[in-house]
């Protein structure tokens, strides 16, 4: 017979059916031997407010948040943790006795993938793509620790906007332009490493890129916060031209982490995450 869960947890996006977080998140909650549930929760953007607000009366103790929410949720939130004020985006709520507190957990996430790869950032220039919730983290993470930025978006305004709040804070490092072919050719030229932080690459948008393969080259490092599929086309057409990739996975488990260590106060299985997310990955990809 089985028991009802102590406390439930889940991810609020859309689409949000591709996550892999419930299989890592409840393999972490069994080998801790906490009797918890982690569910997925699709929300489109015009449900977000309900959805939040049911955290409450439905006493959900916490949620992960991902695309396209992690800027709008911040509207519903009671309190900011300070990172999460910084960064200006919300990927993990608490709620604490009915106030609800975000968090952000992807700067750390980000920070460790670089650390596990050994790049410094401040040897290197960052063209990032996207100018949403996740590319406001890695951007910060980056300009943080001395990399020099270029945000590359398709509403200019907003690739502008991340970049003046990164030169803001780090002495003129950043730069926001349209994303179009123009642009990228001139930028990619110059750059060492290229994030991907938008959507395009999986569910609705799978077999689709952002940069034209005739513009990677074999010195370039290629990362993709897309975890699902494994290899997007842009991380593909990286590898044939011989470029070092790295995908979104390692992050994602990192992330998730400190997510469970926020929810839980204890520290989190990661290997056990870790292989939790290759198998649930593997799975999907069959």
């Amino acid at each position: 017979m089985k028991t009802i869960p102590d406390a439930l947890f889940g991810i609020i996006g859309y689409p949000v059916s591709h996550s892999i977080s419930p299989a890592m998140q409840n393999a972490a909650f069994k080998y801790c031997k906490l009797n918890y549930l982690y569910l997925t929760v699709a929300a489109k953007p015009e449900d977000l407010q309900n959805v939040i607000a049911s955290m409450r009366p439905l006493n959900i103790r916490g949620l992960n948040v991902t695309i396209p929410h992690k800027i709008e949720v911040i509207k519903y939130i009671d309190v900011l943790d300070p990172a999460a004020k910084k960064i200006g985006a919300v990927n993990t709520i608490v709620n604490e006795n009915g106030a609800l507190k975000g968090y952000n957990t992807d700067f750390g996430g980000f920070v460790r993938l670089l650390e596990h790869n050994r790049i410094a950032p401040a040897k290197h220039r960052f063209a990032l793509l996207g100018a949403g919730g996740s590319a406001h983290a890695i951007a910060l993470a980056i300009c943080t620790l001395g990399g020099r930025l270029t945000v590359l978006a398709r509403q200019e305004e907003k690739a502008k906007d991340l970049a003046s709040k990164m030169c803001l804070r780090f002495n003129g490092k950043a730069q926001g332009l349209e994303l179009n072919d123009t642009n990228l050719e001139e930028v990619l030229a110059e750059t060492d490493i290229i994030v991907n932080c938008t959507p395009v690459g999986m569910g609705n948008l799978a077999g689709q890129s952002l940069v034209p393969a005739r513009f990677l080259r074999p010195d370039l490092t290629v990362i993709d916060a897309i975890y699902n599929p494994c290899k997007t086309r842009l991380l593909k057409e990286a590898e044939n031209k011989g470029a070092k990739i790295i995908n979104g996975l390692e992050m994602l488990v990192w992330q998730g982490a400190m997510s469970f260590e926020i929810w839980t106060s204890q520290k989190a299985p990661f290997r056990v995450m870790m292989k939790e997310a290759e198998l649930a990955l593997d799975e999907n990809e069959k």
